[in-house]
């Protein structure tokens, strides 16, 4: 329904550490790497038709999933 995917080569699967849903528009990632984690959070914004409430709350979700992960991860924040 919605675009939001992450595509892993199957040589990184054995470092996925964490795979989350935070809403249908709002997914996490966790990898881990040599020296750290990252954390890389994919997001699919809501249309500008949508009114301001919904993007609003939209905007909160985001903010929660970035600050969800470890403060040391690496956090790279992928949309559109």
């Amino acid at each position: 329904m919605f675009g939001v995917a992450f595509v892993v080569d199957r040589n990184m699967k054995r470092n996925v550490l964490d795979f989350k849903a935070v809403d249908e528009r709002i997914y996490i990632l966790k990898i881990k790497t040599k020296f750290h984690n990252q954390g890389f959070i994919n997001v699919l914004a809501p249309a500008e038709e949508k009114d301001g409430i919904e993007n609003e709350a939209h905007c909160q979700k985001m903010e929660e999933a970035y600050y969800i992960r470890h403060p040391n991860d690496i956090k790279p924040l992928l949309g559109d």
